[in-house]
């Protein structure tokens, strides 16, 4: 399966989406292409916002320059705070999970951040054509709480494939 039907089963069946991963090998160069992908996903998500932000504030900074520097936090500094972050959450869950290994963990974390890019997509239209509002709190909730979801289910299924073998 490719990468966006494998995302689109991962709202179905998480542990299958994820033991196909899994199957298909882990590799650093794989796992760094999924973050990048996440926080590109993610940039387009802040675009609608900003929009709506520089149509709204006549006097506020023009659009080409917040979307520069959006881009850059997106692109540039938030894989390195993605990394930091999928250490220390490493940390925190070897002490349920053993043997869990770092790369693997990153793959747990990178692929979740990947499947929620969708949802993320989403929520961004929303923000951008609504504005804030309650609803939307809402929704930033949920799906904040179907990403820690997916880890957690990514993370025991890394530890029931590994133990498996």
């Amino acid at each position: 399966m490719t990468t966006s039907q494998l995302i689109l089963a991962n709202y179905r069946s998480p542990k299958v989406a994820f033991t196909k991963k899994l199957s298909e090998g882990i590799s650093e160069t794989k796992v760094f292409i999924w973050l990048l992908i996440a926080c590109f996903l993610q940039f387009l998500a802040r675009l609608p916002l900003l929009s709506r932000e520089a149509h709204l504030d006549i006097d506020g900074p023009s659009l080409v320059s917040m979307i520069g520097g959006v881009l850059i936090g997106s692109i540039f500094l938030a894989p390195l705070v993605f990394y930091a972050l999928s250490m220390l959450l490493c940390f925190v869950f070897r002490f349920w999970y053993r043997d869990l290994n770092w790369i693997y963990f990153r793959g747990a974390f990178f692929w979740s951040l990947l499947a929620i890019s969708p949802l993320v997509l989403v929520r961004g239209i929303l923000v951008g054509a609504l504005g804030a509002n309650f609803y939307i709190n809402v929704l930033s909730i949920l799906v904040f709480l179907y990403f820690i979801i997916l880890i957690v289910s990514n993370v025991k299924t890394i530890d029931r494939v590994m133990n498996a073998n």
